[in-house]
């Protein structure tokens, strides 16, 4: 799966970090990119609402938003950045994804198209980054694979669902088997999870300045039984259809089911604003149109201080607060 690659004498015409006003750089960038375009992409969109983009129904606005379809438009992008001196923020269906209210000014990569594919043997599954796992996971019971049914109520993409079980968020021990990585300069590597200990959550992998581009799935029994995600099983009200979804919001420590903590020390129902935990499914949150990024996180330490005044335990953010340059902000 080659990609299409700067070499260095152009990446020395197209490197102009330091050189004209920052206002000058992103319009050269901008430029850039359009110029690398081949058959439709990478996709160019400026001044994005990422209202539209999460999850959540949160964030300003993003100055710039690359649309990769395919692996190679992947790569001519993330070839251009680096060239640029630029860092980058993948969202996919913004799940866990929680942007600053003033936007933000790094460059965003969204993966759709051929990159939302994925494909099932008698083993498993191998998909790409921008699946929706939910989506695999019940092809795949569909199918009568097993060890994946733990895993269908969970939001979002293939790679997001691998950058939070990296930080022990999502238990996909036992269930990813390898994953494909594309870099700047260099061809796609194939990377594989190391054994950690039992009690250790989280995956081993190097994803530093990398993005994901397919992963290989297999069905293993009862590996995702320690996922707890309830969905609600009363039809939602008029509230309800107006408002945005995601969840898990927390992990508990352990074997601790986070929901179990939540609704047992009062945090059904909890809200700030145009944010709300469940009442139904309590570590799931729903968001109003006016919702804002600031409320979800001040929710968040309301329910994680009186778990912990009441409990003694200390909850962990599921959801990846960001501020403007992408950089990540602990709730």
């Amino acid at each position: 799966m080659p990609g299409t690659h700067i070499n260095k004498q152009t990446a020395c015409q197209y490197s102009r970090e330091g050189c004209g006003t920052p206002t000058d750089r992103r319009v050269s960038l901008k430029t850039d990119l359009r110029s690398l375009q081949e058959g439709g992409e990478p996709e160019i969109h400026e001044r994005v609402d990422l209202r539209a983009w999460t999850a959540l129904g949160v964030g300003g606005l993003a100055d710039l938003l690359i649309r990769c379809r395919s692996a190679d438009g992947l790569q001519r992008a993330l070839d251009l950045l680096a060239a640029y001196g630029r860092d980058w923020l993948v969202l996919g269906s913004g799940s866990r994804l929680v942007p600053s209210d003033y936007g933000l000014r790094v460059a965003v990569l969204n993966l759709s198209g051929n990159l939302g594919l994925w494909e099932l043997d008698v083993e498993g599954a191998v998909a790409w980054s921008g699946a929706n796992l939910a989506q695999v996971c019940r092809a795949a019971a569909r199918s009568g694979l097993q060890g994946f049914d733990a895993l269908m109520a969970a939001s979002g993409t293939v790679g997001g669902a691998i950058h939070a079980a990296q930080a022990g968020h999502f238990p996909l021990r036992g269930i990813l088997e390898w994953a494909d990585v594309a870099r700047p300069g260099n061809p796609v590597e194939r990377v594989r999870p190391s054994a950690r200990s039992d009690a250790d959550r989280g995956l081993t992998l190097d994803l530093e300045r990398r993005v994901i581009l397919r992963a290989r799935l297999k069905a293993a029994g009862d590996a995702a039984s320690d996922l707890h995600i309830r969905l609600a099983d009363d039809r939602p009200n008029r509230w309800q259809k107006q408002t945005r979804l995601a969840g898990p919001v927390f992990v508990g420590p352990g074997k601790v089911r986070a929901e179990v903590l939540l609704a047992e020390n009062g945090c059904l129902g909890l809200s700030v604003g145009g944010a709300r935990l469940c009442e139904s499914s309590p570590n799931r949150i729903r968001t109003s149109r006016s919702a804002r990024a600031g409320e979800i996180l001040e929710l968040m330490q309301r329910a994680r201080q009186r778990v912990m005044d009441r409990a003694g335990v200390e909850l962990e953010s599921a959801l990846r607060f960001i501020d403007e340059r992408g950089r990540t902000i602990e709730p």
